[in-house]
């Protein structure tokens, strides 16, 4: 018997299947669109429900003897009841839910959900299995975000720029540009990636940012970046 389960196949639910094998769980879809896309791409556990998200369906598809639920509708709100439905089917089943909404998160947590995912975490797993590979950034934002308006990029650090010099504790980039800094190429050691995590990297021009957000904010950056150098050579 099956004992993992994803629900939903929009774009992050296809994100997380990408790293599942084919054979080792169910996808659960609650329209024909999502079905056909699941069948196209070649899986073969595909479960089609009714919108309500009904016990009695979740039961029939073997939530009760279900060791991993993954959550991913693209709806926050129906996302929300679906974790708070399997809980109360199933207390001991392992749940994780995905989830763009920070205000979220609390309600994901009372809800019972034992993990929390962003696109985020899921961009950083596929850089990390695609890394090794001769693929490019654009490549890896096609596959990843596909239809989304988030972008995955690289900001090279210009020299006596406003960032040359700067630590990456020093920088706030989600809140001044709303970017999320992935990892840095630190030119000077090596082309590989860093994934920022408790790597405190003091940038020098040359360096490179791997940053996800809005395209808009990429450009800003890159721009007063810039503009940063000519006021400084003043």
């Amino acid at each position: 018997m099956i004992k993992k389960i994803l629900f939903g196949y929009g774009k992050n639910g296809k994100a997380v299947a990408y790293e599942l094998d084919k054979k080792d769980f169910i996808i659960v879809v609650f329209n024909e669109e999502e079905k056909k896309d699941a069948e196209n791409d070649g899986y073969l556990n595909i479960e089609l429900l009714s919108t309500e998200i009904l016990d009695e369906e979740l039961i029939d598809i073997g939530i009760k003897d279900a060791e991993i639920a993954i959550c991913a509708l693209e709806n926050e709100a129906r996302n929300l009841f679906l974790s708070l439905s399997i809980r109360n089917l199933n207390q001991n089943v392992k749940i994780i839910a995905k989830s763009e909404d920070k205000e979220y998160i609390h309600r994901y947590r009372l809800a019972g959900v034992n993990k929390i995912i962003s696109p985020f975490d899921i961009v950083a797993k596929r850089i990390d299995t695609m890394i090794k590979k001769p693929v490019t950034i654009d490549i890896i934002h096609s596959i990843v975000f596909e239809d989304s308006d988030l972008y995955f990029s690289q900001i090279d650090i210009i020299d006596a720029s406003f960032l040359d010099g700067k630590r990456l504790s020093e920088i706030e980039l989600d809140k001044e540009y709303n970017l999320v800094i992935v990892g840095i190429i630190d030119k000077e050691k090596s082309n590989k990636l860093q994934f920022v995590g408790n790597y405190d990297h003091k940038l020098d021009g040359g360096d490179v940012l791997v940053v996800i957000g809005p395209s808009s904010e990429i450009e800003r950056i890159k721009n007063e970046m810039e503009e940063s150098t000519k006021w400084h050579s003043q």
